[in-house]
């Protein structure tokens, strides 16, 4: 926490020198670097934001489910267990569903106590909360709300794939490595194909740019250079 803590403060000054002493400030190092930075701070970003809206929609379902549910069959403290749903989203793939299911406990016992043909009651709560709830926050909401820099398809399977591939650490591996990929292809690997980034089909970097002194095509033409 202590070194984590001393990244965060000196992150400027610590980017700022090796972009001058290690990469060069104009460097393609450095500016590929940049948008893998800026691109992250987009996906964890939406990520953090992801919580506070999952928050809001569970506080929603909890308390309209308190209104219509029948039999007098109660969530108790609502809002407090919506805040505890959106923080166990940090948890892959079963997080939720660990509060849900001591959701439906709590509606299992409240249902054994009035009338055991309510039973019914937690059973379709918790296949609302698992089926449709948890598939719309996996499949929309968060690649949409992580997804303003990149295409909504790539963020799904990065984190629908990363905790599959990392187990715990995926939520955050995953985005990181489809960050670092998806930069990489898109402005470092045409430049090591030969084709320019920003090209058109079919043309390499010559095609864009003019070629440098000595090019085997200007001994070609007797040591005229190419003109502008």
């Amino acid at each position: 926490l202590i070194f984590a803590f001393f990244l965060l403060t000196s992150d400027e000054a610590l980017a700022g020198w090796f972009r001058t002493n290690v990469f060069g400030a104009d460097s393609l190092a450095a500016g590929y670097l940049r948008r893998v930075d800026s691109g992250l701070t987009s996906i964890y970003f939406g990520y953090t934001l992801t919580i506070f809206v999952v928050i809001v929609l569970a506080a929603v379902i909890y308390t309209v489910f308190n209104a219509v549910a029948p039999g007098d069959l109660t969530i108790p403290q609502a809002v407090l267990l919506a805040v505890i749903t959106g923080i166990f989203t940090l948890i892959p793939l079963l997080g939720r569903s660990i509060v849900y299911a001591f959701i439906v406990a709590l509606l299992a016992v409240q249902a054994l106590a009035v009338d055991t043909t309510l039973l019914w009651v937690p059973v379709a709560f918790f296949a609302l909360m698992v089926l449709v709830f948890d598939n719309v926050v996996r499949t929309y909401v968060r690649p949409y709300l992580s997804g303003k820099a990149y295409h909504m398809a790539l963020v799904m399977f990065a984190y629908l794939l990363g905790p599959a591939l990392f187990g715990w650490y995926g939520i955050f591996m995953g985005p990181l490595v489809m960050v670092v990929t998806v930069e990489f292809v898109t402005d470092i690997l045409p430049r090591l194909t030969g084709v320019a980034p920003g090209a058109p089909d079919g043309a390499d970097a010559d095609d864009v740019t003019d070629p440098p002194v000595g090019d085997t095509d200007t001994a070609d033409r007797g040591g005229e250079t190419p003109s502008d």
